[in-house]
């Protein structure tokens, strides 16, 4: 093709027949503009369709991070009701002084114990971090994105902070060799039976009215209003969660 085009301009030229040389230069540039623009469309269409692609695979791929975090949360909530429910057992317990030590340390240590909750952010991190925000072509999910996901990282923090302060009353005694954490179970395993006999024996759990007894007790009541915030915290994300996850449901293709 290039040679025949060639072809006529070398005779044109020869002929001196230059007026319609012009004419032919004129529209071998309109042709080539036209192939420029055809090959700028066909590029322009094949990028909005890896780009629409690619929107899709983020709508699913945020799905799959909602679902991870419902399923944790569903578990993390199951553990608070097992926080609430050993707490209220060793509350009705404590006064009725019929139970070792060793039983109110490893139900307390029960009682207490929590896992953080970290969400499943994987994909609106690459999403932001990468600059592709602007993928997600749809401004009603895109703004609830985000406003989901500022709630989520204050109520996270909520969370930790609830976590934390639990923790640290916990082990906040003046001496922990008074309260006995070396009698829960994992604790005497690591010890031994030797190191075990040398360690003070108080048996605050049989006076109402020691610091220990009353520390323990409040503690109690502590990890069950915790326990009971946590839940409300859970409850609060799922619900900001699901007009965003309803949408992606139907947006995941």
């Amino acid at each position: 093709m290039i040679k025949f085009f060639r072809h006529i301009r070398q005779r044109l030229i020869g002929e001196n027949r230059f007026s319609k040389y012009l004419l032919y230069a004129i529209g071998e540039i309109i042709l080539v503009v036209i192939g420029i623009l055809i090959a700028l469309q066909i590029n322009n269409w094949n990028e909005a369709r890896k780009n629409t692609k690619t929107e899709n695979e983020y709508y699913c791929r945020l799905l799959e991070d909602f679902e991870l975090d419902r399923n944790n949360i569903k578990r993390l909530s199951d553990e608070s009701d097992y926080k609430i429910k050993k707490s209220k057992a060793l509350l009705l317990d404590l006064p009725k002084k019929e139970k070792s030590k060793e039983y109110l340390i490893d139900n307390y240590i029960q009682a207490l114990r929590t896992n953080a909750f970290v969400p499943s952010k994987v994909t609106i991190l690459d999403i932001t971090s990468s600059g592709k925000l602007n993928l997600i072509k749809n401004d009603s999910i895109k703004k609830i994105l985000i406003r989901y996901y500022a709630e989520l990282d204050n109520l996270v923090y909520q969370l930790d902070l609830n976590r934390n302060h639990s923790i640290e009353r916990a082990f906040d005694y003046e001496d922990d060799n008074q309260v006995g954490f070396q009698y829960a179970d994992y604790a005497k395993a690591s010890l031994g039976n030797e190191v075990m006999a040398t360690l003070p024996i108080n048996n605050w759990q049989l006076d109402e009215n020691s610091k220990v007894y009353k520390q323990f007790q409040n503690d109690l009541v502590f990890f069950v209003l915790m326990s009971n915030r946590e839940k409300q915290h859970f409850q609060k994300i799922l619900n900001e969660m699901q007009p965003v996850y309803k949408q992606l449901q139907k947006l995941c293709k």
